[in-house]
């Protein structure tokens, strides 16, 4: 007998008057909009709150599904609202749906799950496009990364800066990014947002990378000079022991590879990143939209010069380890123990 349903499940009585379908409907979500699981997080107690976002897309919709099966599995982290971004390739509420209970079978149908799903938002880009008056013909532009052009530079134009000013973020501390083929494929013995918090870090990162000469045209020469007319930021950069190509001679490291912060799993601190000196930098990038909508500058290298150039990386800045996290084919980051870390490894 099973006193929720006042009759055995699987009985006659069970199936005569209808219990299967309470049965059946207990075991179906409902995703509440009304309700959220983030009202059960102590904000007041921890002094922050924080959301966990992608930027999704229809054609990308399976990989989401592990990456957000991995996340439940093995993240041990409060139940902060996970943001889903999207274009208009999501915005019917069919294909959400749709995805929704896709995601609940990955998750295993279970009362953990259906929390996990209470935390989903969908949220979508009002302004994904060009620049106002950028050419929209790929033949004329001619830009690097061609044939993902020009989905691919929007996106890096949005998390190059964009994400710091948009409305869902405004009263957000921190967020935790992660690509739609961001995978931490084992469990995980730390809070990635809360040992940024509680390291007083403004940032967070799992491996360092490079990006090659063709997509970053112009930009060892722009760092160059902006260092060199912005003594604080020349000082900063010689602090966090930047190492200039080819002597540092204007023009002539164009074919030296861009250090980047591998930048598809972030943890950012939103305040500092929305300081004026960063917002006079990301102004002056785009005076040119060409550097990102058509040398590709992306998002990566524009973080690692923003974080050297305006904070102390040893002091500020959080290099993930322990962590087994796969991205685009590899397994990226240093080899430490997952406890040493948490111990706050020196």
């Amino acid at each position: 007998m099973d006193e929720r349903y006042g009759v055995a499940i699987g009985s006659a009585e069970y199936w005569r008057q209808g219990k299967f379908v309470d049965h059946g409907l207990d075991l179906i979500p409902t995703f509440d909009a009304h309700y959220s699981v983030s009202k059960e997080i102590p904000t007041d107690t921890l002094g922050y709150n924080a959301v966990v976002l992608y930027l999704i897309s229809d054609i990308r919709l399976r990989e989401t599904i592990l990456s957000l099966s991995l996340l439940h599995k093995n993240v041990p982290m409060q139940p902060w609202p996970i943001v889903l971004f999207h274009t208009d390739d999501m915005k019917s509420p069919i294909a959400r749906r749709s995805f929704m209970m896709r995601i609940y079978d990955a998750l295993g149908r279970d009362e953990k799950a259906k929390k996990f799903m209470q935390r989903i938002e969908f949220v979508h880009l009002e302004n994904w496009a060009l620049p106002p008056d950028f050419p929209t013909d790929k033949d004329v532009v001619n830009p690097s990364f061609d044939y993902a052009w020009p989905d691919y530079h929007i996106m890096c134009g949005f998390y190059a800066y964009q994400i710091f000013d948009h409305p869902r973020l405004q009263n957000v501390t921190y967020y935790m990014r992660l690509d739609t083929d961001s995978y931490i494929y084992k469990p995980l013995c730390y809070d990635p947002i809360d040992i940024v918090h509680t390291r007083n870090k403004i940032y967070g990162y799992r491996s360092l990378m490079w990006d090659p000469p063709f997509v970053i045209e112009g930009l060892w020469d722009f760092t160059d000079q902006y260092a060199r007319d912005h003594p604080e930021v020349e000082n900063m950069l010689k602090k966090n022991g930047l190492q200039w190509p080819n002597g540092r001679i204007h023009g002539a490291m164009g074919e030296a590879d861009y250090p980047t912060y591998y930048n598809n799993l972030e943890v950012v601190k939103l305040e500092a990143f929305r300081q004026p000196a960063v917002k006079q930098l990301l102004k002056e990038i785009m005076k040119d939209p060409n550097r990102i909508y058509n040398y590709r500058w992306g998002d990566a290298p524009i973080r690692f010069m923003t974080v050297n150039m305006f904070f102390d990386v040893k002091r500020d800045v959080e290099e993930y380890c322990g962590m087994k996290y796969w991205h685009s084919g590899n397994w990226h980051g240093n080899k430490c123990r997952c406890e040493d870390e948490l111990a706050g490894r020196t």
